[in-house]
């Protein structure tokens, strides 16, 4: 169960095995995502896409955050989207000290996708 709050925010926060761990997805400019990381209490804010396409950031004690500048459209944008997901997930089990990258850590990175997708 996703948590969508685009109209204010351009977030949407995706459970990932249990509503405790969450990666959240933002859409926008480096002015958007740095309100974001703000928001939720990163401690580092300055937030630039610089050459990236997509980027996750990941500080001890937060949710993983990826931000890319828009929805993504094109197959090369949900690539994108796609390998951003795995770092987010793979911060996610190493927090969790879960070694098995297996169904459940797939499983993981396909909610991701499919949720920023719809």
């Amino acid at each position: 169960m996703k948590v969508k709050d685009m109209k204010n925010t351009g977030e949407i926060k995706i459970p990932i095995l249990n509503n405790e761990y969450k990666v959240i997805v933002v859409f926008g400019d480096n002015k958007v995502v740095s309100k974001c990381l703000k928001r939720h209490k990163f401690k580092d804010t300055d937030f630039e896409y610089g050459t990236d396409r997509a980027v996750t950031v990941f500080e001890e004690e937060t949710h993983p955050v990826i931000a890319l500048p828009r929805k993504p459209k094109t197959p090369e944008e949900i690539g994108n989207l796609s390998h951003e997901a795995v770092h987010a997930v793979k911060y996610l089990f190493d927090f969790i000290g879960e070694k098995s990258i297996d169904e459940v850590f797939a499983h993981s990175v396909g909610a991701i996708v499919r949720e920023a997708l719809s």
